[in-house]
């Protein structure tokens, strides 16, 4: 078996750095996992754990991110934060201290990251099952939206959407630009593309712009090599827009 905190996954690694009661009033058992983004760009993360004690069963974690913002925030490059978990239920702390046999399993971005199933022997944790992760999401047509009353307010159809995904992180999109009724404007326009996270926050954003004898009815515009901050498993949506 591999040690947990000697492996990386996708540029992210993990490691249980403190174990024991916690220092509030109550005292639930409380678990100190240290992750590190060691990718140049910033990642958004986010953990769900369960703990199998030898003593006690099966307890749901809580987690608790300090040093880090709100939950859910994105973890910057070449930084790392601990995460504080506890394990009680209805403020029933059950467990008080991690025995060799105890298990953790530990899920990162829904599995799209990692999904571990950890072992404590010798007062170290291992990674005892490791579920594959999958392949990344190339099916992202579907989240491709335009509006047609603002494309005919110009002119324009945009139709015949296409995404191609290069890796984890970057991407191509690609749109055809007709001439609504074969009719050239003579004004300049732009064809913009906004990416959004699942959030609804806009983590791309991107135009390319034609001029009066530029375009001559009918053209593929083409958003190349597009980098992102998140991973595009975790693409909410994609618009295309026109405007001058």
């Amino acid at each position: 078996m591999e040690l947990l905190k000697d492996k990386v996954f996708k540029g992210i690694s993990f490691e249980i750095v403190n174990e024991g009661l916690g220092q509030n009033s109550w005292n639930p058992f409380v678990v100190t996992l240290r992750v590190r983004n060691n990718n140049e760009t910033k990642k958004k993360l986010s953990i769900k754990t369960n703990y199998i004690s030898t003593t006690h069963g099966l307890k749901k974690g809580s987690v608790l991110c300090l040093d880090f913002g709100s939950y859910g925030s994105f973890l910057q490059s070449k930084a790392f934060v601990d995460m504080k978990i506890d394990f009680c239920e209805n403020y029933q702390k059950g467990i008080e201290q991690a025995y060799d046999g105890d298990r953790m399993e530990l899920i990162v971005n829904d599995g799209k990251i990692a999904s571990l199933l950890l072992l404590r022997q010798g007062n170290q944790w291992y990674i005892d099952e490791e579920k594959n992760c999958g392949s990344i999401n190339r099916d992202l047509k579907k989240l491709i939206e335009h509006f047609d009353g603002i494309d005919e307010k110009f002119g324009l159809t945009l139709q015949n959407f296409s995404v191609k995904v290069e890796d984890e992180f970057s991407l191509t999109l690609f749109c055809e630009v007709l001439a609504l009724n074969g009719e050239v404007s003579e004004e300049r326009f732009s064809i913009e593309v906004a990416i959004y996270d699942t959030d609804n926050n806009i983590v791309y954003h991107d135009s390319i712009s034609k001029y009066d004898d530029e375009f001559k009815g009918f053209e593929v515009f083409a958003f190349n090599s597009i980098k992102l901050d998140i991973p595009v498993d975790e693409i909410g949506k994609i618009r295309f827009y026109p405007t001058r």
